[in-house]
């Protein structure tokens, strides 16, 4: 009788993570590819948040995935507000689990980066696919306010000239720039 239950629930568990795993694989099917950041670039990046706008009021995260980025960020600049879009609704749904374990009080939107207002962000940060990046430099561009900062990690903008690149890890250069940070600022 009890070596049933045990075989009943060990087959449970592995049919809920089974479906869970296959629901992750169809919502990156549609979604995209989750793309996490490592953590020595998000050192680098509360680093380059310290120096160019130490008195930040909003952060951006724009494709936040599972939320490494923006619950790092808010942990380690609790004065920030900080926001994390994702269009794919699982990878939110775990940033937001998240978000209530570890008690980080961060706004996580499931939504298009381009059908959000930027215009109150004082820093911007993406680690999104090469064909995002000219329209989403056009976007920010247009809606940034000045003095805003934008972080784009291994892909850069076409036209926008970045005013630091600072090179994570040197040794890597397959893929070009991989975990290079390209800053640039609205003027």
């Amino acid at each position: 009788m009890l070596g049933e239950i045990v075989f009943m629930l060990s087959l449970l568990i592995f049919i809920i993570l089974t479906l869970v795993l296959f629901a992750f694989i169809v919502d990156s099917m549609f979604y995209g590819h989750d793309i996490s950041t490592s953590r020595r670039v998000i050192k680098e990046l509360i680093k380059i948040i310290k120096r160019y706008h130490p008195s930040v009021g909003t952060f951006y995260d724009l494709g936040s995935g599972r939320g490494e980025v923006v619950l790092t960020i808010k942990r380690e600049l609790p004065s920030i507000k900080v926001y994390g879009l994702d269009k794919n609704r699982l990878r939110m749904i775990l940033a937001k689990f998240k978000a209530i374990i570890l008690r980080q009080k961060i706004v996580l939107n499931r939504q298009d980066i381009f059908e959000t207002d930027l215009s109150q962000a004082d820093v911007v940060y993406c680690y999104l696919w090469y064909d995002l990046m000219p329209a989403l430099e056009k976007k920010l561009r247009q809606e940034l306010k000045p003095g805003a900062i934008v972080v784009a990690n291994t892909t850069n903008f076409p036209n926008w000239r970045p005013c630091q690149k600072i090179v994570i890890n040197p040794k890597i250069t397959n893929p070009p720039n991989f975990e290079t940070l390209f800053v640039y600022m609205k003027k």
